[in-house]
């Protein structure tokens, strides 16, 4: 397959009188780790090589799904197991080898979504139920829309390789499958060979050496509905979900304290990084060092966290657009909802009609 190209009024601001939504932190550990379920394609995958020994898988089928297991010896396994199989392409393959149930709840509740926009946002709620290093982020860009993800650890290109795979193959294969301009991007080069690439995301495109790893693809599909969506469903495990989360330990990152300050303060207004580096008993210069080490910026975590409140405000279908825009820190609704459209491609009302259908 040929490489691709690259795709390329105002009003006062009296306080209203409603219930803020409570915002949930990502709640993930200050140690990476993965749910064991995570390990469930790679342990069909090994037995089929000789050259690894049971005794190495056995363990994997033991541990509940939902145990956490720390991801650096869990990389250490998989790069030794590259190295004696010579297989270069193992995360591509175990990637093929998730079967449905493997990942649980979330599974499940996101293929009782309604459309590939609600699940994609599920995701980034609940993910850490699985994956707490994988992060990602959706940008909608005229007619395209751009998914990229992101690790808080380095990987190597088999753990790469799988991480796309599996979000491909577990989320973005139930919308795709009609859609012609699909584009499967990778940061790390082309290997010689690229027919497993080609079998794993087929009939899609490849670019390497691309600016992010991710996928590039029509934004329309974003709201066609899903063939499995079930509202009723989808509700209760939603709840379990919520339950499930509770139960993680609490992160220690900064950009995640950096989150909660600037979500508690943006209907007094746009919080500066001032006034949040204070909070913090830190100098601005501090804060972004900090945060930069977390592959994070300060205007980053603000865009992050008014997109994802606006999402759920829009939603609730219960405020006014002209409270929402206040309670995100907007002086006037003009500049929330130019942020909006960026967001999502589309108007806040037009959001909040397709929520309705």
């Amino acid at each position: 397959m040929a490489q691709a190209q690259s795709l390329a009024p105002g009003f006062p601001r009296a306080k209203p009188s409603i219930t803020l939504l409570r915002v949930h932190e990502p709640a993930v550990s200050a140690q990476p780790s993965y749910a064991a379920c995570m390990l469930k394609p790679y342990a069909r995958l090994l037995r089929r090589y000789p050259q690894i020994a049971p005794v190495l898988i056995d363990p994997f089928d033991a541990m509940d799904p939902d145990e956490r297991v720390p991801i650096a010896p869990m990389l250490e396994l998989l790069v030794a197991a590259v190295h004696m199989t010579g297989d270069e392409d193992m995360g591509l393959k175990a990637a093929r080898e998730i079967v449905p149930g493997d990942y649980g709840a979330i599974e499940f509740m996101v293929s009782s979504a309604g459309n590939m926009r609600e699940a994609i946002e599920l995701l980034g709620r609940y993910l850490p139920l699985v994956n707490d290093a994988l992060t990602f982020s959706l940008r909608v860009e005229g007619e395209q829309a751009l998914l990229q993800l992101d690790s808080r650890v380095p990987l190597p290109r088999a753990a790469a390789d799988f991480q796309c795979a599996a979000f491909y193959v577990s989320t973005l294969q139930r919308g795709l499958v009609v859609d012609p301009s699909f584009e499967a991007r990778f940061t790390h080069a082309a290997p010689a060979d690229t027919t497993e690439y080609e079998r794993t995301f087929a009939p899609g495109q490849l670019r390497f050496r691309a600016p992010f790893s991710g996928f590039v693809f029509n934004a329309k599909t974003l709201d066609q509905p899903f063939a499995s969506g079930d509202p009723n469903l989808h509700q209760v495990l939603r709840k379990y979900a919520d339950v499930l989360m509770a139960q993680l330990p609490k992160s220690e990152r900064l950009s995640d304290r950096v989150r909660a300050l600037v979500a508690e303060r943006l209907a007094s207004g746009s919080p500066s990084v001032t006034h949040v580096a204070r909070s913090l008993g830190l100098s601005r210069r501090s804060l972004a060092r900090k945060l930069a080490v977390e592959h994070t910026s300060f205007s980053a975590l603000l865009e992050d966290t008014r997109r994802e409140l606006a999402l759920k405000y829009v939603g609730s279908q219960d405020l006014a657009l002209t409270e929402i825009a206040f309670l995100l820190g907007f002086s006037q609704t003009g500049p929330f909802h130019r942020a909006f459209r960026r967001w999502t491609g589309t108007t806040p009302r037009d959001y909040r009609r397709g929520q309705r259908r």
